[in-house]
């Protein structure tokens, strides 16, 4: 019997390897909150897509994501009714995405070639617990019901369409059937942060007033009161997230995405264009420079211009693929997504 240990990345990968907990450690990395996530049914064409869009960041070459991704999913595919898998994720976005993800490859598979499924009760990041503070948490695992699988299943279905009606939808009713919002709050609940993740995802849509994703509004108002560096802009950004999920590399590529465009919101104190460093470089310096918004930036803030309507929008969420002539808008007064037709 193999007990595998199947968690979010590096940090808690390295936490669980000082804990002294048996089995072995599985770290399941991919930002799936960045670039196309189509279905995953068809494991090489999901691997190829995600792949793709790794290298076209610099992040990681094609060939290496797609070799990772083989080897994390043999390791799954290969243990069996007699072993154990546990579950150790956290309450952000990043990390409930990719539970959603590993919930519906297990719910797949015939019920009596699946391995036994527990998910440890983690209402705290792990990466910096003391390493004392696992074997606690693992003695607590809760089991995990085949209602359970159903539920991420279908989550991670719905992130993966075409459309993103839904996922909304589910994020709806979970929010309806699931009332705990903490482990801590119930000694039965076993995917009480889902809700909250899947509704930060569905922020990351265009909102209504000013056509800004909510990271992207989070970044124009910290800048708002004046200039200060990336480091800076980053903490800040972090700071007006419950669950802290956005990493680096992603958040400068979301700072040039508002900058290198036709109409900048966001300009080094110089004036030039922010341009994210690519993953072998030394980013350092990249970190130390200055940024400020634009008037234009200062517009957007106060809901005064549209970004989509100047700029346009080629983005993914998930599976929808976002362009400036067909795309969805967020209401963040009513939960609610709209379908939105730029017109000329």
């Amino acid at each position: 019997m193999l007990t595998l240990h199947l968690t979010n990345g590096d940090h808690a990968a390295t936490a669980l390897a000082r804990s002294g907990l048996p089995g072995d450690i599985l770290s399941w990395r991919d930002l799936l909150h960045d670039g196309p996530v189509p279905s995953d049914r068809d494991l090489p064409a999901f691997r190829r897509v995600r792949g793709e869009f790794l290298a076209s960041r610099g992040w990681q070459s094609q060939s290496a994501a797609i070799a990772d991704f083989a080897e994390r999913d043999a390791r799954l595919d290969g243990l069996g009714p007699e072993d154990e898998l546990v579950l150790w994720f956290e309450p952000d976005l990043y990390d409930q995405l990719q539970l959603i993800q590993v919930l519906a490859r297990v719910e797949r598979r015939p019920a009596a070639e699946r391995p036994r499924l527990a998910i440890v009760p983690a209402d705290c990041f792990l990466g910096p617990l003391a390493p004392e503070k696992l074997p606690p948490l693992y003695e607590a695992r809760r089991a995990v019901t085949n209602s359970d699988l159903s539920v991420g299943s279908a989550a991670w279905d719905a992130f993966t369409a075409e459309t993103p009606d839904a996922l909304l939808a589910l994020t709806d009713r979970v929010d309806r059937e699931v009332t705990a919002r903490a482990y801590a709050y119930d000694d039965h609940v076993r995917l009480p942060h889902l809700v909250a993740a899947l509704r930060r995802q569905l922020e990351e849509y265009p909102d209504t007033q000013a056509g800004l994703s909510r990271c992207e509004r989070q970044l124009c108002e910290a800048l708002s009161p004046g200039a200060m560096t990336l480091a800076k802009l980053f903490t800040a950004h972090q700071s007006a997230e419950s669950w802290v999920w956005l990493g680096d590399w992603s958040f400068a590529w979301y700072v040039q995405r508002l900058s290198d465009c036709a109409h900048p919101l966001v300009v080094h104190v110089n004036a030039s264009r922010v341009i994210a460093p690519l993953r072998d470089t030394d980013g350092k310096a990249f970190w130390e420079r200055q940024v400020q918004l634009t008037p234009l930036g200062q517009d957007m803030v106060r809901d005064r211009a549209d970004f989509v309507r100047l700029n346009g929008i080629d983005r993914w969420i998930g599976g929808v693929y976002n362009t400036t002539s067909s795309h969805w808008r967020w209401d963040p007064n009513r939960y609610r997504l709209i379908p939105h037709v730029l017109q000329r």
